[in-house]
């Protein structure tokens, strides 16, 4: 499968899975699902075996791995655990299908004194390592989440990982960069400062 193929089927998947999930959400284990996502933050796609029958149904036989896990199969996983830790508790993260990537999300709660914020998203744009990426992603989306701002394209979110992970990081950083910078800065929003934390992990994605 040519890589352009590729990245559309990354988008297809979560977009599906994100769909078939919302349309049966009266379903007793859909709860079950999105905690098993949550609670393998932190943990390798090898090494998180609850989500693997609630992903692996979705994926084309090409994006199965043969021991290591695919590029696809990352990115797949990676979008699908902020989106069901976006779903957590009563300020709901919601799925965007028109928002152009996640530096438009993160923009979108910028203020007038977001220099602790910009700091943090210079970091997560010019990471040495998709798993340093990731982790400053996970931190700003938190952060995000905890402002009851933030809209999130996560099928495109997905796409976007996968070509990261293809060699695209800078084209990636720099698109993001310019979504980012576009959204104007809010007077009225909550001033980030340089004691907003969030709780770092050590461990790995």
């Amino acid at each position: 499968m040519k890589e352009n193929d590729r990245k559309q089927t990354v988008y297809y998947v979560v977009r599906n899975f994100i769909f078939e999930l919302e349309k049966q959400s009266e379903r007793k284990n859909i709860s079950g699902e999105l905690a098993a996502l949550r609670n393998s933050l932190g943990k390798s796609y090898e090494n998180a075996p609850d989500v693997w029958p609630i992903i692996i149904p979705f994926l084309p036989d090409e994006f199965i791995g043969r021991g290591t896990p695919t590029y696809e199969e990352k990115a797949i996983y990676n979008a699908l655990q902020l989106y069901a830790l976006g779903q957590q508790g009563s300020a709901k993260v919601e799925n965007d299908g028109h928002s152009r990537n996640m530096g438009a999300a993160l923009g979108a709660f910028r203020t007038d004194d977001s220099v602790s914020l910009d700091r943090r998203f210079n970091a997560m744009i010019t990471s040495s390592s998709y798993y340093e990426f990731f982790q400053h992603m996970r931190h700003l989306f938190k952060l995000g989440k905890s402002k009851g701002s933030l809209k999130v394209n996560f099928p495109k979110l997905a796409e976007d990982l996968f070509l990261y992970q293809m060699g695209r990081n800078r084209q990636i950083g720099l698109s993001w960069a310019k979504d980012y910078y576009r959204s104007r800065p809010k007077d009225t929003a909550e001033n980030l400062t340089e004691n907003d934390t969030i709780s770092e992990d050590n461990s790995k994605e």
